[in-house]
């Protein structure tokens, strides 16, 4: 049996925004160790934290607090290095060509130590929905076992640390969703209807 039923929207807010920022991170640490799905999270990720300060604007710019305490926020912002990145990586891969990105892998073998003879192997391939597989044999006498992979994303500009950039700029902006919530959350922004 089906049912078909018409979802409402959600109103979209700054906090949605930042929630769908999360997903995408969440999602990013999910597939790390998938060279097809990991890139396409990143670029969701990159334009979700950036829309987040977009809706912020929507939804309170009729409120003239907001003005005031947005022109110092954008400063802080705009003299962040890992924010200003961040977004430069956005306009990069929405504008002109996906972000170059190292991948750095190894695998995590069941046996530690581990020792190979002349005739064991080590071998890195991909499956064809982009999953890094390693598998190793400590010689031809024996069955060969694949390997956890443990797998690292860099940024090829700089040699930073997608995920740490990433969750930092998810960090920057919670605590500036939080400070205009803590200065102005409790009231409603002119012209905002009240149940």
């Amino acid at each position: 049996m089906r049912m078909q039923f018409t979802m409402v929207p959600l109103p979209m807010t700054a906090a949605e925004k930042f929630h769908e920022a999360a997903y995408f991170y969440n999602q990013m640490i999910a597939t790390v160790n998938n060279t097809r799905t990991f890139p396409f999270n990143l670029s969701a990720f990159l334009s979700a934290l950036r829309s987040t300060t977009f809706y912020l604007q929507v939804q309170y710019g009729r409120d003239r607090r907001f003005a005031d305490w947005y022109a110092g926020a954008q400063d802080i912002m705009k003299k962040d290095p890992n924010l200003k990145l961040l977004n430069d990586f956005r306009v990069e891969t929405i504008h002109q060509k996906p972000v170059n990105l190292v991948v750095t892998s190894g695998p995590k073998f069941h046996e530690n130590p581990i020792t190979l003879t002349a005739t064991g192997s080590i071998t890195l391939d991909s499956d064809s929905k982009g999953n890094i597989i390693w598998k190793y044999q400590t010689d031809e006498t024996v069955e060969e076992r694949e390997a956890e992979p443990l797998t690292e994303w860099t940024f090829e500009r700089n040699g930073m640390c997608v995920l740490a950039a990433c969750r930092n700029g998810l960090e920057k902006l919670d605590i500036l969703l939080r400070h205009w919530n803590d200065l102005f959350g409790s009231q409603k922004p002119p012209g905002e209807a009240t149940a």
